[in-house]
């Protein structure tokens, strides 16, 4: 199937909204920065279409007859897992479900088949369906997410609850 100039173009802006829209419920628990820790590896995974096709032409980069097996959960989940170690669980959470999202939305067209769930299972496709509810899931968890880590900083710490230090007070009968 022959993919139109207006979808090869316009693939990077769907993929920073969709990446962003993942991440927005952790603004006002995280700040704005994980926008960016969406964003930034949403954009950056498709360069590996061009170490695939060996060039940078429009062109051989979506004739490629399968994305590239980075475009899978383990690629999602090691960078999660770095740029949390780097930043927090919070940033780590976008970067996962950014590059998650786009995932699915290759996955969720008719183009060459998504590994997803590479080494485990073949590359193919899901359609638009079971993206958009992919994608759906993705905000509610980054929700979720979000009002657990406001509800776990509104909970005294053990330290505080023990008294000055995090020493315990020897009680009395």
């Amino acid at each position: 199937m022959a993919v139109s100039r207006l979808q090869i173009y316009s693939d990077p802006l769907q993929h920073a909204l969709l990446a962003a829209a993942v991440a927005a419920p952790l603004v006002p628990r995280a700040g704005w920065g994980v926008l960016a820790a969406a964003v930034v590896p949403a954009l950056v995974i498709d360069l590996d279409h061009a170490v695939a096709a060996r060039s940078v032409r429009i062109a051989d980069t979506t004739a490629l007859a399968t994305r590239p097996r980075s475009h899978s959960l383990v690629t999602a989940a090691g960078t999660g897992a770095v740029i949390a170690t780097a930043a927090g669980p919070l940033h780590g959470w976008a970067a996962f479900g950014g590059l998650v999202s786009h995932l699915l939305h290759d996955a969720g067209d008719r183009a060459a088949p998504t590994p997803m769930l590479w080494p485990f299972a073949p590359a193919r496709q899901l359609g638009r369906r079971r993206q958009l509810a992919g994608t759906l899931a993705l905000v509610l968890a980054s929700a979720a997410i979000s009002r657990a880590a406001a509800a776990a900083s509104r909970r005294p710490s053990a330290a505080a609850a023990d008294g000055a230090g995090g020493t315990a007070r020897p009680r009395t009968a």
